[in-house]
Order: C-alpha cells, then sequence, then structure tokens
C-alpha cells in the first residue's frame, strides 16, 4: 500500500503521536501529509490542555487555526493580564514557560530609594521581545547588606508531568562589592519539598561546561576598584553563566509538576550577612521546562 492512500484520519493520529518539529518535517512529504500535518486535530494535540489568560491584544483578532496559535506562542512571548508576566510555548515540547520581570519580584529595599532604584535597559535587549516596556525595567540594588529576592508562580499556570527550572536573570554594575562571599542560598519550594543549593553571582562557568558535573573551570569577577576577591567556588556550587544577550543567568533549583491541586511555587534567593555590599543589577526570573537528553 502507498502511503499517500493511507485514510486521512489515521495519518492525523500517527502525527499526533509525535512532537511539533516533527509534524513539521511530515508536511513536506507530500500533500496529502500536508494536509493531515497541518489540521486541527494534530495541532489540538501539541497546545496546552489550558492556556493561561492573556492580556489585551496579545492575540490578532483573527482567529488562529491550532498550528497558528502554537507557532504564535512558540515564537513570541505574549504578556499576561499583569503585564508583568509573560509566557512561551517550548517549541520542541510545547510546554509553558514563563518569564517574570523584576518589578513582579519581591526584593528586600525595594522601598528604598537610596538602597535600590529602578533603570531602565536600551529598547534592542532580548528582554524588549519578552513584554515591552515593562521587561525593560531592571531592579538596581546600589547598597544593602542582605539580599532577599522573592518570586513565585502558581503550579496551575504551568504543564503537568514536566520538570522545571528555575533561573534568576542578573548583572553585576560597573562598580560592585562583597558579591563574592558569603555564598548565596538560592531555594525552590514546591508542594512540601524544598530544593536549596549555594551560587556564587560574582563569578561564572567557562563557556561549554556543565555547572552541574564535577568541578567545572571558572572566572571570578574583579572589582574595578576596592579589594580583590580571594575566594574559590566550591566544586557543587552551580555558578551563573554568560547569555548571548549580555546577561548572567544562575539556576537556583528544578521542581516537578505532576499537576492536579493548584499549589505555590517559590524561588528564592537570598544571602545574609553584616558588611554592605552593592552593583546587583536583577532584571528578572524564568520558569521554564528543562531540556531533555
Amino acid at each position: 500500500m502507498e502511503i499517500d492512500s493511507l485514510p486521512e484520519e489515521l495519518l492525523k493520529k500517527v502525527i499526533s503521536l509525535s512532537r511539533p518539529q516533527d509534524a513539521c518535517h511530515t508536511a513536506g512529504v507530500s500533500r496529502a501529509f500536508r494536509a493531515a500535518a497541518d489540521s486541527d486535530t494534530v495541532w489540538s494535540r501539541f497546545l496546552p490542555h489550558e492556556l493561561p489568560r492573556l492580556a489585551k491584544k496579545e492575540l490578532p483578532s483573527t482567529p488562529l487555526s491550532k498550528k497558528g496559535m502554537f507557532q504564535r506562542l512558540s515564537t513570541q512571548p505574549a504578556l499576561l493580564p499583569t503585564k508583568f508576566v509573560s509566557m512561551q510555548l517550548n517549541r520542541a515540547t510545547g510546554g509553558k514557560c514563563y518569564t517574570i520581570s523584576a518589578r513582579a519580584l519581591q526584593i528586600l529595599w525595594g522601598n528604598t530609594r537610596r538602597n535600590m532604584c529602578w533603570m531602565n535597559v536600551k529598547v534592542d535587549d532580548y528582554y524588549m521581545k519578552r513584554g515591552g516596556k515593562r521587561f525593560s525595567e531592571a531592579a538596581h540594588l546600589r547598597k544593602f547588606t542582605w539580599l532577599e529576592i522573592r518570586g513565585k508562580i502558581q503550579s496551575k499556570m504551568l504543564s503537568s508531568n514536566t520538570t522545571y527550572v528555575a533561573y534568576m536573570v542578573f548583572k553585576l554594575a560597573d562598580t560592585f562589592f562583597h558579591l563574592d562571599f558569603p555564598f548565596q542560598n538560592a531555594s525552590v519550594s514546591f508542594s512540601g519539598s524544598e530544593s536549596t543549593r549555594q551560587v556564587c553571582l560574582q563569578a561564572y562557568a567557562n563557556e561549554d561546561e556543565d555547572v552541574a558535573a564535577g568541578a567545572p573551570s571558572y572566572q571570578v569577577l574583579q572589582p574595578r576598584s576596592w579589594r580583590p576577591t580571594t575566594v574559590t567556588p566550591g566544586k557543587d556550587m552551580l555558578l551563573p553563566r554568560r547569555r548571548a544577550d549580555g546577561w548572567m543567568e544562575v539556576e537556583l533549583g528544578q521542581f516537578y509538576n505532576e499537576g492536579g491541586d493548584d499549589r505555590e511555587v517559590s524561588i528564592s534567593l537570598t544571602e545574609i550577612a553584616n558588611n554592605y555590599k552593592f552593583g546587583l543589577i536583577v532584571r528578572g526570573m524564568e520558569v521554564i521546562t528543562k531540556q531533555q537528553v
């Protein structure tokens, strides 16, 4: 039997068991495959069953096909009504991923202008594509004695039966001090369990190395003034990575969202010390699906 002679409903069923990128590749096989691969039946399978409510004008007024909806949400973030959180689908799996702007985080010292201020970033920055003006602001912690940054998200907003990774996106200012020691504590609490780890904001892993495997090589950023650091991060410490957009990201923890009851996922980065520190610029947090090897 020629493959093109297979019933269209059977083709749809088979393709819907694959992945989004496989369906796109299948569409190039023949007209019959294209008709099946572009159908709402197939792309309904790839779209999450429950999408969060989006802000007005995030979607075109003309209704999109299921494939069109997937392509829109996987190639461009969509703002939620709060305007401080955006969602994007993982193109490979359809999993829901979120970016939480600094404005939506709880940051100690945030109500004290002398300790923290809001700063604008350049228009062509990476985050301008992830929420517009509200994502063009970063929190500049100018002077503080201890660190406390917290974010949260409800589990019902996430994809079920999925492992997630939480990151903080940040930079160090041109002048910074005392961010090398003591090390920072990162944690993710969800469904009665908590993962904790240490990170060092003033160091970063060398490119193309696995920060979770053994002891990767690293570089410790040195202040332009004040004392040079002599602190050596431990082998079990998670180190930030430089991103293509010029920002840094550090993993704060992982968790598995089984689904079911709606519960709060709490994410935090803390450090308590009696010495002054300054020069940390926080852009936001990301809660994204873990890439499966």
